[in-house]
């Protein structure tokens, strides 16, 4: 089973995660709550994150149904304005409309547990290859940050615009002995 291989400090990650998906009133535990959760971590630190702005990266991007900067620009040069889609949507049911389930019954499971969403599922088990291929005997926060990054998408987006870079943290967990 991968828990087994996790250490202590991402065993707590993955906690913290699930706070922080229930206390934004998430639908599931996203990649998005995983970051937050090492956001206060010895693997970000050197790189000095101000929780509060990539707080507000993740807000403003589930404010526009989960999109990306890129996911925005794409859009923008098929002639898609996405912040005046999400002004209409707003106007007509009300602000945050499209940032998820909030005040929707969620669905939950095993003794009223928050589902982890698929991407969040690849996330832990790009972070078992991670360890894998660094040669460490557990899984630890660095390598469930190396699979952040590894992906695509909004995680690795608003992190690498702050430069944590996959290729650093790499070369950081691979001089770190395990």
């Amino acid at each position: 089973m991968i828990g087994e291989r996790f250490t202590r400090a991402a065993r707590q990650t993955v906690h913290d995660a699930v706070v922080q998906a229930e206390s934004l009133d998430a639908p599931g535990i996203g990649p998005e709550h995983l970051a937050l959760a090492l956001l206060d971590s010895p693997v970000l630190a050197e790189f000095h994150l101000r929780r509060d702005e990539v707080a507000d990266a993740f807000a403003a991007a589930r404010r526009k149904g989960g999109l990306s900067d890129a996911d925005t620009e794409a859009l923008r040069r098929f002639g898609i304005d996405v912040d005046e889609v999400v002004a209409s949507v707003e106007r007509t049911h009300g602000e945050g409309a499209l940032a998820g389930a909030r005040n929707r019954r969620r669905r939950r499971f095993f003794g009223n547990h928050l589902p982890f969403t698929a991407e969040a599922k690849k996330t832990l088990v790009r972070s078992l290859v991670e360890a894998r291929d660094l040669g460490h005997g557990s899984l630890g926060q660095e390598h469930l940050l190396l699979a952040l990054l590894a992906e695509r998408g909004l995680v690795a987006e608003v992190l690498g615009a702050r430069g944590v870079d996959y290729g650093e943290v790499r070369r950081r967990a691979a001089r770190s002995p395990r």
